[in-house]
């Protein structure tokens, strides 16, 4: 059988990177929620944590409000800016400014007024985090319609992402932390940094992108009636692959976020490392995320995206919790099953734990990206509705549960394995909190990513049936509106 070929809408190298760097600030967001803040408001402001979990869990529902509104509004709007960029806008200063103050020093506050002034920041950042992520993924699959660059666009997000994130962080170890994670200056001026590049990068990505603007979709007028209103968003979010893709995505971003959240737990109390010791461990993998970030269209090129997903996920669920594992069992065994604390080998193992499984997840977080913007045109083909904004909540809230749903679960196995009990003994951190907490982590690292993996079987949308969409809609020549170029694609 004769392969099919067609013309389809992508865009140039230079308008994937420009909007790539959006990501960056993106990732400076993500370092804070899924590494240091809990750490920072428990371990050196001195918060409950059961109250810093309240506190992200209560953003994280408002969250779950406002992602498919400000979606459906972007996807509505109609405006000379466009339906993404107003809404960038207006979230870059708010963006930056509720970082710095999440991390400023709140001077001498009670517990109470602690705990308010994080919710009222964290619902701040969420809300600025909505009207800038959910606008900007959207933006993704209107510049590009091709199945493989879809991997290209959305692997150079995540490795500029990474180079935010870890960047950022292994910064923070080394020059701002000094020799304790609990060095509360270090932490102002993480504060004052991460706020000036969340800045930069946001606007950056917003104004390099805003030529496109004239060539991109226009939504036709649409009345604005509460009932039709609804039954369209139900009927957008009924489609199969979006809820299994949005279920697995999910599911396998908690998992990250919970092994984000206590990696600093068990670099203090498991492994006894100083920040100094392990900076160099944020660096090397983010190198290895970038370059298989880079590497993913490659990976991907001319194979189905589900494929890769599966195998990808079913390799998390084996390396993920497994030095861990071998360190909780060693001690029934009459030969070491991991390298002892303090040894140089215990270094390199753990290095390149941290470089496989930093690789893993991104495969993963980049193939569930890309394989959400094909359900953008197969719900089109349905329905007549381009809905970018609503269906990209999928990525939108997988990239926050990294930052908030781990990391509230991660709260809750600190406070059941001990670690907030006053009467606990120091040295008992070392010993009966951390091989509880472990345990429970554990298992929630092998059957996290298992559920994941169970979950993207059922997703349906082939190449075949892409490139049938795109062909049916008109995306494969010029009248339909060109972005930067038009290629082949098989």
């Amino acid at each position: 059988m004769e392969e099919k070929t067609v013309s389809v809408q992508s865009a140039s190298n230079s308008t994937i990177y420009t909007y790539g760097v959006g990501a960056i600030g993106v990732g400076i967001k993500n370092n804070l929620l899924g590494t240091w803040i809990l750490l920072y408001y428990n371990q050196v402001l001195g918060l409950d944590a059961y109250l810093v979990t309240i506190a992200l869990a209560i953003a994280l529902v408002f969250d779950a409000i406002s992602d498919p509104l400000v979606g459906i509004w972007s996807d509505r709007l109609r405006s000379r800016w466009g339906r993404r960029h107003p809404f960038m806008y207006v979230a870059v200063i708010p963006f930056a400014l509720s970082y710095y103050f999440i991390l400023a020093d709140p001077g001498d506050i009670a517990k109470t007024d602690l705990f308010y002034r994080l919710i009222v920041l964290m619902l701040i950042l969420r809300l600025s985090m909505t009207f800038y992520e959910i606008p900007r993924g959207a933006l993704a699959a209107e510049l590009t319609k091709d199945y493989d660059q879809r991997n290209k666009i959305q692997g150079v997000g995540m490795a500029l992402g990474w180079v935010g994130g870890a960047g950022i962080g292994a910064i923070h170890q080394y020059f701002f932390l000094g020799d304790s994670f609990l060095n509360a200056e270090g932490y102002r001026t993480l504060a004052f940094w991460g706020g000036i590049g969340i800045f930069i990068t946001t606007l950056y990505s917003a104004l390099g992108t805003h030529h496109h603007i004239p060539n991109l979709y226009k939504p036709p007028k649409r009345s604005i009636e509460v009932g039709k209103f609804l039954s369209e968003a139900k009927q957008t979010l009924s489609n199969k692959s979006w809820i299994v893709l949005f279920l697995a995505g999910t599911i396998y971003a908690v998992s990250t976020g919970i092994d984000t959240g206590v990696g600093t737990y068990y670099n203090t109390y498991l492994w006894k490392w100083r920040p100094d010791e392990i900076a160099v461990f944020s660096i090397c993998a983010a190198l290895t995320v970038i370059v298989v970030s880079f590497l993913s269209p490659i990976i991907a090129k001319g194979r189905d995206k589900k494929s890769i997903a599966i195998k990808v996920f079913l390799c998390a669920v084996f390396f993920g919790p497994l030095p861990v594992f071998l360190r909780l069992i060693d001690p029934y065994f009459s030969f070491a099953t991991f390298p002892e604390n303090g040894s140089g080998l215990l270094w390199w193992v753990l290095l390149l734990h941290a470089c496989t499984t930093g690789g893993l997840a991104m495969l993963g977080f980049i193939f569930v990206a890309s394989m959400g913007m094909e359900i953008v045109e197969d719900q089109q083909s349905k329905t007549g509705r381009r809905e970018e904004g609503l269906l990209g909540t999928v990525n939108s809230m997988i990239h926050k549960l990294v930052g908030a749903g781990g990391v509230v679960l991660a709260g809750i196995i600190i406070t059941v394995s001990g670690f907030d009990d006053p009467t606990l003994d120091p040295g008992e951190k070392y010993t009966t909190a951390i091989n509880t907490f472990s345990w429970i982590h554990v298992g929630f690292s092998f059957f996290l990513p298992l559920c994941s993996t169970l979950l993207i079987t059922q997703y349906s949308i082939k190449r075949e049936h892409h490139l049938d969409n795109v062909s049916n809609l008109g995306y494969t020549n010029t009248d339909a509106g060109q972005i930067d170029e038009w290629k082949s694609s098989k």
